[in-house]
């Protein structure tokens, strides 16, 4: 099959960022829409040339799996070459558009290419994923959030970089220094383990250390972190402030617990809003401010919901898939 030119060029818009959303769609839809390219398209990796290390082009199926969302709680789960192309032909019926993208890209994954290779692993609102990095570290990511690394990752260093919530279990490595950007903040370590949330729409962010220690790295400062020390680094102020805490309390999401200390209920909404992939109005805007502590189960938002209610004068009702908070005047 011969790629038509407009295709082509639309995939190097899309994969240098530069395709606009119309362009995305129309992209798209060549895929949705043309049996005969999706076909070209899953040939083009599984019958690519024996040169090529099956290994490889198992790591770019996974990167499409990272890229894509696809059964995001089985990041960890590797894929075996038995299973290769029936594994293909399930995930090229649900990412199709994105597949090229991986081809065109597939230098990353060759030594004597000079081009970094960006991987990122995805979660969406109102799910986890879990990833084991090629050296053995494992991350467990939060609801709206995402790891960045490049396929040079543990040749010199250990680098990532997160957007949004996530735990790390870092293997123990002396000579390759693990380091975590977000923003303006790096952490380095050796081997440990530590929670960071750092969402894009909150001022502050929390890093909590579960074990070993950690070296925080701000525009102003450089701390020492041990075990169950928790820092909150403000971003408009680029000020830290410290406390000791059961780091269990502020890492407890991936077992559907959450813990808050004196948080506002904006902040806590916000938390429960992306972890369920729930929409969450206040009717009356005061209610923001009002300030919780407490571990709620986190299992249904139900659960959340009716915690708050039975502890306040807060009370809430769903309609058309959307929460509205609201003061519960007789019960005040």
């Amino acid at each position: 099959m011969k790629m038509n030119k407009d295709i082509f060029l639309l995939f190097e818009r899309y994969i240098s960022g530069e395709a606009s959303p119309d362009e995305a769609i129309q992209l798209r839809s060549y895929f949705e829409n043309d049996t005969d390219l999706n076909k070209w398209l899953e040939d083009q990796i599984a019958n690519s040339p024996d040169t090529i290390d099956p290994d490889i082009k198992i790591r770019m199926l996974e990167n499409i799996r990272s890229r894509t969302g696809y059964d995001t709680t089985l990041h960890v789960a590797p894929i075996k070459k038995d299973n290769f192309k029936l594994y293909l032909r399930k995930i090229s019926n649900i990412a199709a558009v994105l597949l090229p993208v991986v081809i065109i890209l597939g230098i990353w994954l060759y030594p004597e290419t000079q081009k970094a290779g960006l991987f990122e692993v995805i979660a969406d609102k109102g799910e986890k994923a879990s990833l084991t990095l090629p050296e053995g570290s494992k991350v467990v990511i939060n609801s709206d959030s995402k790891i960045t690394y490049y396929n040079d990752y543990n040749q010199k260093d250990r680098y990532v970089k997160l957007t949004g919530e996530a735990y790390f279990e870092v293997k123990h490595n002396p000579e390759k220094t693990f380091i975590v950007e977000f923003g303006d903040v790096k952490v380095k370590v050796l081997g440990t383990s530590f929670g960071i949330k750092t969402y894009d729409n909150e001022e502050n962010v929390s890093i909590v250390l579960s074990s070993g220690k950690i070296r925080l790295i701000t525009p102003r400062e450089e701390i020492e972190m041990t075990p169950n020390d928790r820092i909150i680094y403000n971003k408009t102020t680029q000020t830290t402030t410290s406390e000791k805490v059961d780091a269990n309390d502020y890492t407890d999401w991936r077992q559907n617990r959450l813990r808050f200390e004196n948080e506002s209920l904006e902040t806590i909404m916000k938390t429960i809003s992306r972890m369920h992939n729930t929409d969450i109005v206040f009717e009356d805007s005061q209610l923001k401010n009002q300030r919780f502590t407490g571990t709620i189960n986190n299992t249904n938002i139900k659960d959340v919901l009716e915690a708050i209610r039975l502890t306040s004068s807060i009370d809430y009702r769903s309609k058309d898939s959307i929460v509205y908070l609201y003061e519960n005047k007789v019960n005040h």
